[in-house]
């Protein structure tokens, strides 16, 4: 009886685990399924050039090496 409960519990949580799973992607699915605040009609971004350059991040590592004064 207790190897019959045990498994009945067992298949609880996982269906229950299954159902709180796909809800869960579901509404993220829906949630980004089109742009905020278009109140569902799909509209796409105007395209425009974009032109980036990266600079030189000084804050990593140091600019020369590190010198071990004893």
């Amino acid at each position: 009886m207790s190897a019959i409960n045990s498994t009945v519990k067992h298949v609880v949580c996982g269906v229950a685990a299954m159902v709180i799973s796909l809800s869960m992607s579901w509404s993220m699915v829906k949630a980004t399924a089109t742009y905020p605040y278009l109140g569902g009609t799909i509209i796409a971004p105007p395209a425009a050039a974009k032109v980036a350059t990266q600079p030189p991040h000084a804050w990593f590592g140091q600019p020369s090496p590190a010198v071990l004064v004893d």
